[in-house]
């Protein structure tokens, strides 16, 4: 059912990237669940470990305080040499867990007030902060379908809860940038500040700023280029000019590392990973990992010359951003949960019951791999570590690529009409 004047072009393409339409209702009472379940791994992984030196192996989070430990005793260049880093953790720790740290230098700002706090403290406060802020831009996206998203995603979520890793901050910054983008209020230059913010972990942010520059939105990417900036030069002041040299060496190590698979290739999500695990030689994997980020990248220009709604818009944007980096991961996939919280009217809508199971188990499995290959090891099902981890195929990306066909197929259909009001007695 048309609107007077509606210019909506015509065309699988074109319905795709249109959202809207009936939706059903879902449970507050299985999303209260679902939050006190990630509450509850929070918490556990917080007090199994409420001291540094009480870590049996380290999460991602401990790479955070261990961090914000060599801030504070001015030994921040140890951090972005992996032999020093490692050095570093066994000295504080007892372990040898594989860290690397290639952060930009404005992470380093926020890293450095971490161990402020004890070990469990600062695990809960920054976890459970970011959890919170990413559900409330997740509800403010999602509406009364803020249930359906938690489900789809609560596999990558518990991976959060129980790392500490800073997906939730991500997913927050980019949820808040698609708040303000789709504001009726004239302040939405705005938006610029959580773009700005990503410059932390910037390919994340990639397909975001591209709609905003597609847009022409100038105010936005002003205040998003001066955050950024003056982010950078905070941190210059604060660290030292030589930071950002020893930020460059950092990310070129960790290259020649991923080269090698010496990082945990099942758990990225990158195209790159899968190819590599496969046997295709790494300099390969680059150039098809290179093609599918700029394909990726693309698809925003094609959504809007197709004349995408916002939403739909801002959601192809967040799609785009987990297919850049060769250097990516299964929590990285939160930016995903911002893209699927703005259309999720139209996509349940349209979808059928057995489309809507194909797509969540697509989304346990991209989101739920690395849990499974974790807990299976555990167990003795797959090789535990070491070399031997090597057998364990890399499969996020191709099933995150095949969620992704599945949601644009699904979105190719026209919105289910309303119904249409019944005749008064």
């Amino acid at each position: 059912m048309r609107e007077t004047g509606d210019r909506r072009p015509a065309g699988a393409l074109g319905r795709i990237l249109r959202d809207g339409g009936p939706m059903a209702e879902t449970s507050p009472l299985l999303a209260a669940i679902l939050l006190a379940i990630l509450g509850l791994l929070i918490w556990g992984s917080a007090s199994g470990a409420p001291q540094l030196a009480d870590v049996a192996a380290l999460t991602d989070f401990d790479a955070f305080y261990i961090t914000g430990l060599l801030i504070a005793e001015g030994r921040l260049a140890e951090a972005y040499r992996l032999a020093d880093m490692m050095a570093a953790q066994r000295q504080m720790t007892g372990t040898d867990t594989f860290m690397t740290w290639t952060y930009p230098p404005p992470y380093n700002l926020l890293m450095q007030y971490l161990p402020l706090l004890p070990r469990g403290q600062a695990f809960m406060l920054f976890s459970g902060l970011t959890l919170a802020a990413y559900v409330l831009v997740l509800r403010g996206l999602a509406g009364r379908y803020l249930t359906a998203v938690l489900l789809v995603l609560a596999p990558v979520l518990a991976v959060q809860a129980m790392i500490g890793q800073n997906g939730f901050l991500l997913g927050a910054l980019a949820g808040w940038f698609c708040l303000a983008s789709l504001s009726a209020q004239p302040r939405r230059g705005l938006a610029g500040l959580p773009l700005g913010l990503m410059v932390i972990k910037p390919h994340l942010g990639l397909g975001l700023g591209l709609v905003a520059l597609l847009q022409r939105r100038w105010a936005v990417l002003g205040v998003a280029l001066a955050v950024a900036a003056v982010l950078s030069a905070l941190a210059t002041l604060a660290f030292g000019a030589w930071v950002w040299g020893a930020f460059r060496g950092a990310v070129a190590e960790a290259g020649v590392i991923l080269q090698e698979g010496g990082y945990r290739l099942h758990r990225m999500a990158s195209l790159y990973a899968t190819l590599h695990r496969a046997g295709v030689p790494p300099g390969t994997a680059a150039l098809a990992q290179a093609a599918l980020g700029v394909a990726a990248l693309a698809a925003v220009p094609l959504a809007l010359w197709r004349g995408a709604r916002p939403r739909a818009l801002l959601a192809v944007g967040c799609f785009a951003s987990p297919m850049v980096s060769p250097y990516g991961y299964d929590y990285d996939l939160t930016i995903f949960g911002i893209g699927l919280a703005l259309i999720a009217a139209g996509l349940l809508a349209r979808a059928t019951m057995l489309e809507k199971g194909l797509m969540l188990m697509l989304a346990w499995i991209a989101g739920g791999w690395g849990v499974y290959v974790t807990l299976a090891g555990v167990r003795g099902v797959v090789p535990p570590q070491g070399a031997d981890l090597a057998l364990v195929p890399a499969i996020v990306a191709p099933v995150y690529l095949l969620l992704l066909a599945m949601i644009w197929r699904v979105m190719s259909r026209p919105a289910p009409a309303a119904p249409e009001a019944s005749p008064a007695p």
